[in-house]
């Protein structure tokens, strides 16, 4: 007698596979977004607020009233982060939905993996930087007597 096992497909394997991967994705290409320069050179700042100077002394001997602050435009980089992980405990959610399910088990494992990892990521490239900021620290007090000396 032959006993045939009937395997589910893996659809909450795959599904959180690609969730997986796309919030891996994400978190990588945000962690590319960390290092653009965002700030202007100190001379275009030292000239816009020397500017700003200029036109607030003219308003002020005219009489004219402060114009409004236009606020700075928004930042969406730690919204899009927090989706990502979001996205990345979704994929962990139905990976283990899939293994409970008795569905093939590759994806639901990798589906696990990948969601875990993105969370290991984000973990780890912020120790680094942390890491590396206590050496900065260290080594210039280090060198303040040569600086001061």
């Amino acid at each position: 007698m032959e006993q045939t096992i009937e395997e589910l497909p893996a659809k909450f394997g795959l599904v959180g596979f690609i969730l997986g991967i796309a919030s891996l994705v994400v978190i990588l290409i945000q962690f590319s977004a960390f290092f653009e320069p965002k700030e202007k050179s100190s001379g275009s700042v030292i000239g816009e607020i020397a500017a700003d100077i200029k036109q607030s002394a003219a308003r002020a001997l005219a009489g004219e009233p402060a114009p409004e602050r236009t606020p700075p435009p928004r930042d969406y980089s730690q919204f899009i982060t927090i989706a990502a992980l979001c996205v990345a405990g979704i994929a962990v959610v139905l990976g283990g939905i899939g293994l409970y399910r008795h569905e093939p088990h590759r994806l639901s494992y990798m589906a696990v993996g990948i969601g875990v990892s993105a969370f290991v990521v984000q973990y780890v490239f912020w120790l680094a930087i942390l890491i590396c900021g206590v050496a900065l620290l260290i080594s210039i007090i280090g060198k303040l007597d040569s600086i001061f000396g």
